[in-house]
């Protein structure tokens, strides 16, 4: 299962949410072969104002997740800039204010 955890700067409507879902699941389609079934995303509102960056309110946004386990340093650098571009597109966040963390899956003991 890949999960995935959308840290919003700001409220995110039903339609955008259902937008970022499916490009997820489009570029984990396309990259990795995974099935929608197999993705999970959840999303958190932050209020406005709540983030700082260098003293300053920050406009950021966090898209966390992972990518299946031996995924290369190459690949996985390619799918975290579609995932910023994907959001950026879809939410109207600034590309550069968008962070993506694309992280290996927990090791189940």
């Amino acid at each position: 299962m890949i999960a995935y955890k959308c840290l919003v700067n700001g409220a995110i409507d039903a339609a955008t949410r259902e937008s970022v879902v499916a490009g997820l699941e489009r570029i984990y389609a396309a990259r990795f072969n995974v099935p929608a079934t197999q993705m999970r995303v959840d999303f958190t509102e932050v209020t406005p104002g709540l983030w700082f960056t260098g003293g300053q309110p920050s406009r950021a946004s966090m898209v966390l997740g992972s990518v299946p386990a031996g995924t290369s340093q190459a690949v996985r650098v390619q799918v975290m800039e579609e995932v910023c571009k994907m959001f950026s597109d879809v939410t109207g966040a600034p590309y550069h204010d968008v962070m993506v963390v694309a992280a290996d899956p927990k090791a189940v003991a």
